[in-house]
């Protein structure tokens, strides 16, 4: 499996199908930590909106493989393991080791993304590491009012040896039990993330010995290297050396946030830049560069190479810059927990700015999403935290209308209302389409949806339902029109977005997602076609 180099030396090689057999492989072991994490979770989040990740990185903290969970924790920037990495050095790792943090500016862009990284080892040497992340319900912080800061949004975990030769750290433990609503479940979250990475490391041995592998240096290498050479190769043939500018604005909990970009194509490459974007706020619509480039490099890979698995290969090709103390590259201690309601809207300034010469692979502005946190306590007093998606719609495409109430860039799942309904004490009035809320065109924009509660506890409920662009419409592309805008309404009187409610029992939320953008002139629609 090996053949000379062109400097008579010897290189690592695999034919196509070796590679996409134990590449498949590799993806069967990550999947395994994803479905442990599943099986283990207490959270709604994660068992049914799938917000979680599972990621296998070689020895320097580059990505291998990810699992096909929600896009966001696939792992596209997550610095986590270099950065523990300098904590922690690799000499100084034993096996059963593993370690934990959520610095929003190493990971997912908040305090409730958490990630746990383990050593891998194989026949005594360090092959790896097992990151597994999730999103937890709580982790303590304010709740009656916007944070200011990163310090008022809850429990900053530092890096911290959770797990030390398959010991748990008991002191964590209580420290993070004493900070957060609902002890039980998130302990229970965090150990599952342990259990991913306990199963990765099985794996990854079963995998290695079944293949006769020392390590993952050649397989890794082989991986990266295709994958590179693939995003270039979409690079150069779909997106000319030049520059390219796009916009949007989305709302900032005052005078609206300006998103800017260039996209500068050269020689298989793209750097993205966000100078020109709107400076940080004191509240928490700030996005870490780690997220931003989350989005950035996911709608690249979307609109040219949306089947190639992701690695480091698959974006190295992508350079990611924001202007230090912009609201896409905050100074900590910026306050960061609405990072989604801001990030999410990245790749739509992209899209813009490609627009011109990916006509046949876009799509319009989508009506993205709610992300709603309950929290409060039963009649038992026992407390509760559970969080949702409320999905808008999903914007026109080249070539087919949008899709109703499905997200959009993020693929985050739906909560079925039994389950709300079983786990809070709410009842659902009624969750359905948004007739004629997308945007007219040739391919019409997808539709978005009303959903509406009733608080039915004796205790006071706490809901908070952040969405970013409920006023400013979702654009339509190439002369569409664009979709209709959102709102949050208690008792029938709206009430602000990102804001937290006390509902009291017979207090009623309605919450209406946008639609989202049309593409093409109306005129060009064909006759006949359906308007849903």
């Amino acid at each position: 499996m090996t053949q000379k180099s062109k400097a008579g030396g010897k290189r690592p090689h695999f034919d196509a199908i070796d590679l996409e057999v134990l590449w498949s492989g590799l993806v069967t072991v990550v999947d395994e930590a994803s479905y442990a994490i599943l099986r283990t979770s207490m959270s709604k989040i994660v068992v049914e909106a799938r917000d979680f990740g599972a990621l296998l990185l070689d020895p320097g903290g580059a990505l291998l493989i990810s699992d096909a969970g929600v896009a966001s924790k696939i792992g596209t920037n997550s610095i986590a393991a270099r950065e523990l990495l300098k904590q922690f050095p690799a000499h100084t790792l034993a096996p059963g080791d593993m370690l934990i943090t959520n610095n929003p500016w190493w990971i997912m862009g908040h305090l409730n993304d958490v990630a746990v990284v383990a050593p891998l080892f194989h026949r005594g040497r360090l092959v790896g590491f097992a990151e597994c992340m999730a999103h937890m319900t709580d982790i303590g912080g304010c709740l009656s009012g916007p944070p200011r800061e990163v310090y008022e949004e809850g429990l900053i975990i530092p890096p911290t040896k959770i797990m030390c030769r398959r010991r748990e750290n008991e002191t964590f433990f209580d420290i993070l039990r004493a900070n957060v609503r609902v002890p039980d479940q998130i302990s229970s979250d965090v150990r599952a993330l342990i259990s991913g990475c306990a199963v990765m490391q099985r794996k990854l041995t079963d995998f290695l010995l079944e293949h006769g592998m020392p390590d993952l240096r050649r397989l890794g290498a082989a991986i990266v290297d295709q994958s590179r050479k693939t995003m270039s190769a979409a690079i150069r043939e779909h997106i000319p050396n030049g520059i390219y500018h796009g916009e949007t604005a989305i709302e900032g909990a005052g005078t609206p946030l300006e998103i800017k970009v260039k996209v500068t194509s050269a020689k298989g490459r793209l750097a993205i830049d966000f100078t020109g974007s709107s400076p940080q706020r004191n509240v928490g619509v700030n996005c870490t560069l780690v997220y931003t480039h989350v989005w950035s490099a996911y709608i690249i890979k979307s609109l040219l190479c949306p089947r190639l698995p992701n690695n480091e290969g698959t974006f190295s090709p992508i350079q990611v810059t924001a202007p230090e103390g912009c609201f896409l590259n905050p100074r900590f201690p910026a306050p960061v927990r609405l990072k989604s309601s801001s990030g999410h809207f990245v790749p739509d300034a992209i899209i813009e700015a490609l627009q011109g010469v990916l006509t046949d692979r876009i799509i319009a502005e989508s009506g993205n999403k709610f992300a709603v946190m309950f929290s409060g306590r039963n009649a038992a007093h026992r407390s509760f935290s559970e969080s949702m998606f409320v999905m808008g719609g999903m914007g026109a495409r080249a070539r087919k209308d949008g899709l109703n109430c499905v997200s959009f860039p993020a693929n985050s799942s739906n909560l079925p209302v039994e389950v709300l309904e079983a786990s809070i004490p709410v009842l659902v009035h009624f969750k359905r389409i948004r007739r004629d809320s997308g945007g007219a065109g040739k391919w019409r924009g997808g539709g978005g949806q009303e959903f509406e509660f009733e608080s039915t506890g004796e205790l006071p409920l706490t809901v908070r339902a952040s969405h970013g662009k409920l006023s400013v419409p979702p654009k339509g592309l190439l002369g569409g029109a664009d979709g209709a805008t959102g709102g949050i309404y208690l008792n029938g009187k709206e009430v602000p977005d990102k804001t937290p409610l006390a509902l009291n029992k017979g207090d009623v939320l309605r919450l209406v997602t946008p639609g989202s953008g049309g593409m093409l002139p109306v005129a060009e629609r064909l006759p006949g076609a359906a308007t849903d």
